[in-house]
């Protein structure tokens, strides 16, 4: 503890008021840091989480470095948690009074207006751990004191849930501001870094697991960082029953269920059974009539419980909170979960998802109700989504003798497909012995089909499937828009998703609903249009939390397509936040992980930052190069890459990417336009042209992202050709495509080439584009052409050498350039060290520097 210093408050008990050490292997967060910053401008910040989730140690870090208007203000520390209701104004009295004056004296502290007016610093008084504050005289006082604020006190109050203080007024009027759950919470990167300052390394799809389960909750992953550290198999760690899940529970159970009323700790077990919840489910689970008002005290309790953005009114728990709640209500009251899990079941099957329903008769052994359930709503089970992950272990088949109706393999086979496990899928269909012409039969070989990555076998499964009626069409037509969408024929898929969205909603089922709206989104989003394809992303995120659906892999998809969509608007702090979301619902689906890693990279690459683009890739494909890829994704990846290399001047390798990377007929107007962009850096402007051109008018066939690129590019060729034409009817193309749908990216990445052009020539078309003249005058973080920028050089660079400065920007060895461009690391030692000459620099920054300046960068 630094400096020892003990004050008193009104009612004798005595408080540490110097600021605590950090505790060990703390990692800063200087994203949490900047944020207290900010919110510390007002009189009073509130600091709300549940345990755990590192409010005391953020607030001790921020602490050690706050300034106020530039002044460092003096610091004062209270840990809060009187028996009866903490006395905040009197700890703010003890506090802020000199020593001498406030141990044991009568002070002019008597009188807290009167002792904050007298402050001739600035100071700030964190209390911590406050859990109540129950007397009137000390509410009255604290609402006098926010009220009154004279700018030299800043009051921070850290709490497990909110105290009884009128916030909303202060609100309104500004005097409060306030950081909770999801502002604490570990971000990706973040959890990354306490990993390592435990010396744990893991693989990408290792890592977005433990912050899938743990959802940033920082005691979540450094218990996890414990138990993994020196384990041979990190990954097994996460397993249910280990030593990680005995430790979570001790900690929940110790802080947050024990210390609970009784009757507030039945109703979370009784509630165990799952994870969502809504008014009516909590209800029907547990008999009482007032299931609204029980699960806004749970949350108010701060049980780890959360309200889903949306109109649905549906709650979750966090999946570790859900996992311990299970497993206490297994230890305490065993003879009630069949009966728990009977109610669910019912009340899903009348009101919620037949899917629930089934998983809920199959875990309480109601081997009638499941096969019912699966019998009135198989397309909606069989077609719905993915990877959905319960957080109980899965239902216990019985044994071949016991099974006494046939089709209750396939209500299993349901439940392992729901949640992606392809050989448990196989297995139960393998022992269902079903008639394979049967309908229901044949549209499970068409999931396990797509389960597994054949997509050919869907579309053929499919097609022999007899639709009489609306909700078999649906499903029908939703295989066949998806099949088609990994296959890459984005033409063929749009119509069969389209009309299956149409017949989900004509007919009610919630699952094929999420699941057409996903893949329309994303379809939109590959095509180019940007608005439909926001629009879409929109309605499923909000059907989803209509039926809570809350952790379907389909959700991940529809993020990955928004941050595409923002990306393309130049919104880059949005798109990454999305992805990031979208990576916790990734689950294992190697066709998710790599479109994310796509979309991060132009991410990236839009925000100039060229080798962390590169390196994006390059940690997907050594991750999951031995994954089966559907081949609209291996060929993005592929195209992704060679537009990397081109900024990169590696033309080359860019070239071979788009002869090898995939298939050829997959993309074919994307992969013209990296053709056309190496041709013209070539100085092949009119091969450039004839190649941009076949995509540079817009039609039902091509992407509008590619038809924008192409206009541009035959635009620019245009100009190196004389051609003023082509040069105003590429412009004018690409101009009113991305005005219609907000397109930014095309044109920043272009560079200063492309600003020129819109400088230059948008003033002659004949109709006038706001757009052109914002992107003419803005600034692109993207390096251009070079433009002759080089001539103040004695010794121009040479092309290689222009490519090896361009990965010098970044953080990536000489080793790591050299593997990147297939060289040997002497040969980048030689072209490094003639940077350094020609550019008159002596190391590495200084040669950035020094090409910023000459516009080489």
């Amino acid at each position: 503890m630094s400096q020892a210093l003990v004050q008193q408050d009104r009612r004798g008990n005595q408080a540490l008021v110097a600021v605590p050490d950090l505790p060990p292997g703390y990692v800063l967060r200087e994203r949490v840091v900047a944020q207290l910053d900010a919110a510390v401008r007002a009189p009073l910040t509130l600091v709300t989480a549940p345990a755990g989730w590192g409010k005391t140690a953020a607030l001790v870090a921020w602490a050690r470095t706050v300034r106020i208007e530039a002044e460092p203000p003096v610091v004062r520390w209270v840990t809060s948690h009187a028996e009866g209701g903490a006395d905040v104004p009197g700890q703010l009295l003890g506090a802020l009074s000199e020593p001498a004056d406030a141990v044991g004296g009568k002070s002019d502290g008597d009188n807290l207006l009167r002792v904050v007016d007298s402050l001739q610093r600035p100071h700030v008084v964190v209390v911590d751990d406050v859990r109540e504050i129950s007397d009137p005289d000390a509410l009255a006082e604290l609402e006098s004191l926010v009220r009154h604020g004279t700018g030299r006190l800043r009051l921070v109050l850290s709490c497990r849930r909110d105290p009884s203080l009128p916030l909303y007024r202060w609100r309104v009027d500004g005097s409060l501001t306030e950081m909770r759950t999801g502002d604490l919470s570990l971000t990706i990167a973040e959890t990354a870094q306490l990993l390592a300052a435990h010396d744990v390394a893991l693989p990408s799809a290792t890592l977005y697991a433990l912050h899938s389960i743990t959802e940033g909750w920082p005691a979540g992953v450094r218990l996890a960082a414990m138990a993994m550290r020196g384990h041979p198999e990190p990954e097994r760690v996460l397993d249910d029953g280990g030593p990680f899940s005995s430790a979570v529970g001790d900690f929940l159970t110790g802080e947050v269920i024990e210390p609970l009323p009784v009757e507030t700790r039945r109703l979370l077990l009784e509630t165990a059974i799952a994870p969502r919840l809504n008014a009516g489910l909590v209800e029907a689970i547990t008999g009482r009539d007032d299931g609204a008002r029980v699960l806004a005290e749970l949350k108010g309790s701060n049980a780890f419980l959360t309200r889903n953005a949306g109109p649905g009114g549906w709650y979750r728990f966090h999946p570790l909170f859900a996992r311990t709640l299970h497993a206490e209500l297994l230890r305490r009251s065993p003879e009630r979960v069949a009966e728990l899990h009977r109610r669910a079941a019912a009340w899903h099957g009348t009101y919620g998802i037949p899917a629930e329903a089934l998983r809920h008769a199959l875990l309480a052994e109601d081997w009638a109700g499941a096969v019912d359930t699966l019998e009135r709503a198989w397309p909606d089970i069989v077609g719905g989504v993915r990877y959905d992950r319960p957080h109980e272990a899965a239902p216990h088949a019985p044994a071949a003798e016991e099974a006494t109706d046939p089709r209750l393999p396939l209500a299993f086979a349901a439940e392992r497909l729901r949640v992606g496990d392809l050989e448990g899928t196989r297995d139960f269909l393998r022992r269902s012995g079903g008639n394979p012409r049967e309908p229901m039969v044949r549209a499970f070989a068409a999931a396990e089909a797509w389960l597994g990555g054949d997509a050919r076998r869907m579309l053929a499964e499919v097609s022999e499937i007899s639709a009489n009626n609306d909700e078999t069409r649906a499903l029908t037509l939703l295989d066949e828009g998806e099949a088609r969408l990994r296959l890459g024929e984005l033409g063929a898929a749009g119509a069969p998703l389209h009309g299956a969205l149409v017949l989900a909603q004509r007919s009610g089922m919630a699952q094929a609903q999420v699941a057409a709206a996903s893949r329309l989104a994303v379809l939109e989003s590959l095509r180019g249009r940007l608005r439909a394809a926001a629009r879409l992303g929109r309605q499923a995120l909000v059907t989803a939390d209509r039926f809570g659906i809350t952790d379907a892999n389909d959700l991940g998809w529809v993020r990955m397509a928004l941050a595409g969509v923002y990306g393309e608007w130049d919104r880059i702090a949005e798109g990454d936040r999305l992805l990031d979301e979208a990576l916790d619902l990734a689950a294992g689906d190697p066709d998710l992980l790599v479109s994310i890693a796509t979309v991060r990279a132009k991410l990236r690459h839009g925000s100039g930052r060229l080798a962390a683009a590169l390196e994006v890739l390059h940690t997907a494909r050594r991750e999951l190069g031995g994954a089966a890829l559907a081949p609209a994704v291996e060929r993005a990846l592929a195209l992704t890459e060679a537009e990397l290399r081109i900024s990169g001047g590696d033309l080359g390798a860019a070239r071979r990417l788009v002869a090898t990377g995939g298939d050829p007929e997959v993309f074919a107007g994307w992969a013209a336009c990296v053709d056309a962009s190496a041709a013209l850096i070539e100085g092949k402007a009119a091969a450039a042209a004839t190649t941009a051109a076949q995509y540079a008018t817009p039609s039902v066939d091509t992407a509008l992202t590619w038809t924008v690129q192409a206009a541009i590019l035959t635009s620019l060729a245009g100009r190196t050709l004389g051609d003023r034409n082509r040069v105003l009817r590429g412009l004018e193309v690409a101009l009113d495509i991305a005005e219609e749908e907000s397109f930014r990216r095309p044109f920043l990445v272009g560079g200063h080439q492309v600003r020129d052009l819109l400088a230059n020539f948008a003033p002659l078309l004949p109709v006038y584009h706001p757009l052109a003249a914002e992107l003419a005058a803005g600034s692109s973080p993207l390096a251009g052409a070079r433009n002759g920028a080089d001539a103040n050089l004695v010794e121009p660079l040479t092309e290689r050498e222009l490519t090896v400065l361009r990965y010098l920007q970044g953080t990536m060895s000489n080793l790591e350039i050299a593997s990147t461009l297939y060289v040997s690391v002497n040969t980048v030692k030689t072209h490094v060290k003639n940077i350094y000459r020609k550019l008159h620099a002596g190391r590495r920054r200084e040669a950035v520097e020094r090409a910023r300046e000459l516009r080489l960068l």
